[in-house]
């Protein structure tokens, strides 16, 4: 993409580990639109990752009307359902029509929102669609029914 698109390195590169802070699940963000008031010696220490090649994660997912912003919630769903994040954007499509969600993951849902993250995981996201794409044989997307002809006649959605 970079290669392609040279315009978009600043807003689509990885952000680096210097923005990637997990603070402790009990202690909640102290305000203003990054951490700066918030006690750094409540970052979870963690080794090192060997680079910065995205990892790719394989199986559940959750889906809700809304955003969490909660630790504790979190770990509890990873803990009771073992689902790695939260996204809204499929919520309630999976009762009526069966898809593969794939997400960039961009923050820890917690109050410590970081927007840094958001542009890179969404082109990581892109990236993984189109790669993932180019495998399925064209004759099996071609017959795959669009989910609008699906979803034509459920109007709760």
């Amino acid at each position: 993409m970079l290669e392609r698109f040279p315009n978009m390195e600043e807003e689509y590169l990885y952000p680096g580990v210097e923005h990637d802070q997990l603070f402790e699940a009990t202690y909640s963000h102290k305000g203003g639109k990054t951490c700066r008031q918030c006690d750094w010696s409540k970052v979870v220490e963690r080794a090192p990752r060997k680079n910065s090649a995205p990892r790719i994660h394989y199986g559940t997912i959750g889906s809700a009307n809304e955003v969490i912003k909660d630790s504790e919630t979190r770990d509890k769903l990873r803990k009771d359902l073992g689902i790695l994040c939260v996204e809204m954007e499929a919520a309630g499509l999976m009762d009526k029509f069966s898809c593969l969600v794939i997400r960039g993951i961009c923050d820890y849902a917690d109050s410590h929102k970081n927007k840094a993250w958001q542009p890179y995981a969404a082109a990581t996201a892109a990236a993984y669609a189109k790669e993932l794409l180019t495998i399925i044989p064209a004759q099996e997307i071609v017959a795959t029914t669009k989910a609008v002809d699906a979803l034509r006649g459920t109007p709760d959605l």
